[in-house]
């Protein structure tokens, strides 16, 4: 790999890091220059969701940089779960928000969902065979059996759904006000996350080399988006939203300190195998 595109990559990582910065910074959670037609239950979310950027994900994005300029091999996977929580994230915030109005915010959001995209694809690309560690039979069975639980955690909320949507209710009170926000979440976990946890989980079982590539990635992946989720609960609470009860942060956080843990089990020995001798 030239040192041409590691800089390219780095920038790009930096760049990231700068956009989720100023959206956070110019947002609600800060300045209040960027503004969205949202209810105050989302609104409250969103700051949550901000704050997890600004304080976490950019951090990574950067810190991915330097590996890259350093020639580290660890630069590809941690470059992964910040590019992908925000492409995942950024969907939410062009869709959600029923805008009737053009807003040059919708760039900037735009912006990163593309950069957050094409820097993910590029660095799965970089995650080489030869750096990935063997991984035992016992580890692999913990592996998927995590996964199996990932994809049931991300789903908890929707099996409630089933009956309604079989019979007949209404969406959760916290998004009565914004339809699009909970169906774009609908759609993107059960459309998208779920079936990667189960799919990963199998072919890791099996063997199959693109697993062994995604495992470490995706868990890494799935605990900052377990932190959003926690965060956005815990601003909810904050601002004393009816919605939200303080034994649903607990048991949020208890989770997002058991998927946390196991995200950086699983990713030790990738750390320990790809670390330059």
């Amino acid at each position: 790999m030239s040192q041409r595109s590691d800089q390219w990559l780095a920038g790009g990582l930096v760049a990231l890091a700068a956009g989720l910065a100023a959206n956070s910074l110019l947002g609600p959670l800060v300045a209040g220059v960027i503004t969205y037609p949202l209810s105050e239950p989302v609104m409250n979310q969103i700051l949550g969701v901000e704050a997890v950027s600004l304080l976490i994900v950019a951090p990574l994005s950067v810190l991915a940089a330097v590996l890259f300029l350093r020639g580290n091999p660890n630069g590809p996977m941690v470059a992964i779960p910040p590019a992908a929580y925000t492409a995942y994230m950024f969907v939410q915030y062009i869709i959600g928000p029923q805008y009737v109005n053009y807003s040059p915010a919708i760039l900037l959001h735009l912006a990163l969902f593309i950069l957050g995209g094409v820097l993910f694809v590029e660095s799965w690309s970089r995650v080489r065979v030869k750096d990935l560690p063997t991984i035992s039979p016992q580890r692999k069975r913990i592996y998927s059996g995590g996964l199996v639980l990932l994809a049931l955690f991300a789903s908890f909320s929707y099996l409630f759904a089933v009956p309604r949507i079989l019979t007949g209710g209404t969406i959760p009170a916290e998004y009565t006000g914004d339809p699009s926000v909970y169906w774009t979440i609908f759609l993107m976990d059960l459309g998208i996350v779920v079936p990667i946890s189960v799919a990963v989980g199998l072919s890791l079982l099996q063997g199959k080399v693109w697993a062994r590539k995604a495992i470490y990635g995706f868990v890494e992946w799935f605990a900052l988006v377990s932190i959003a989720i926690l965060a956005m609960f815990v601003s909810m609470l904050v601002h004393n939203d009816p919605n939200v009860t303080v034994g649903t942060v607990v048991v949020l956080f208890i989770a997002t300190l058991l998927i946390t843990a196991f995200a950086i089990w699983g990713y030790l020995p990738f750390l320990r195998h790809a670390s330059p001798k």
